[in-house]
């Protein structure tokens, strides 16, 4: 009897919740896309093989990332990725393990960039666009000229660019090794866009999260499974986080 009680128990341990797990991220390249209809690219096949190496299964769901972070933070059983690790979101989440390194830099137009360079020493200010609850907004409002930038919240870090382009924002915030993915729909080549400021961030690592409602016992076994595929230092790739 006592023999069947502890099998019993070791399976209720192991068992997959009646309410699914939802994946939720946001596109970014070939790191996250939808292919034939289906969540793809290389960060979501990565939460696919964590998933399946912890027993668990999920619905994967591309949102804007204002609102894939917002069903992260108040929704039960949610993972969101790629996510970058920072001191404002740490109480908020369960953090997984790092999926990829990453670089964030403000972005302006070639054109203008010694132009607004000068104009930021005198004084002057800048507009800037970045998607809503980006990791970039509480760097920019750390840094010393944030008193100069006039920032505006966009849903997609398309929309920030197409302000950008369309010459109605002075700069965006971006990984400097996507400008030329980001410009192709643009048709625009990559030199179209320098370099300003790099933020301080740059060569963190980009995470896989759970929402902090989240059954602990799933969080668990994910944690445990990264360890068993990740645990061992090993370079990771480099990329956009959000």
């Amino acid at each position: 009897m006592q023999l069947l009680l502890g099998a019993a128990l070791m399976l209720a341990a192991n068992a997959v919740p009646t309410e699914p797990l939802t994946a939720v991220t946001t596109p970014m390249g070939s790191y996250q896309t939808m292919v034939d209809g289906e969540v793809a690219g290389s960060n979501t096949l990565w939460v696919r093989q964590l998933l399946n190496e912890a027993g668990l299964d999920a619905d994967f769901v591309i949102y804007p990332w204002a609102r894939a972070y917002q069903l992260a933070r108040t929704e039960p059983n949610v993972l969101i990725y790629a996510m970058a690790r920072l001191p404002e979101r740490e109480s908020q989440f369960h953090w997984i393990g790092p999926i990829a390194n990453f670089e964030l830099a403000v972005l302006v137009k070639t054109e203008q960039q010694a132009a607004l360079k000068q104009q930021l020493l005198q004084g002057g200010r800048m507009s800037l666009a970045v998607p809503r609850d980006h990791a970039a907004v509480p760097l920019l409002k750390a840094m010393p000229e944030a008193g100069q930038l006039d920032l505006f919240f966009t849903a997609t870090t398309d929309e920030a660019f197409q302000l950008l382009v369309h010459k109605r924002v002075d700069a965006v915030v971006e990984n400097p090794a996507l400008l030329t993915e980001l410009l192709e729909p643009y048709q625009l080549p990559g030199d179209t866009l320098q370099l300003l400021w790099l933020l301080p961030v740059s060569g963190a690592a980009a995470y896989l999260a759970a929402s902090k409602t989240t059954d602990p016992h799933l969080v668990e076994r994910l944690q445990q499974a990264w360890q068993r595929l990740h645990g061992v230092s090993q370079p990771m790739p480099r990329e956009r986080p959000e």
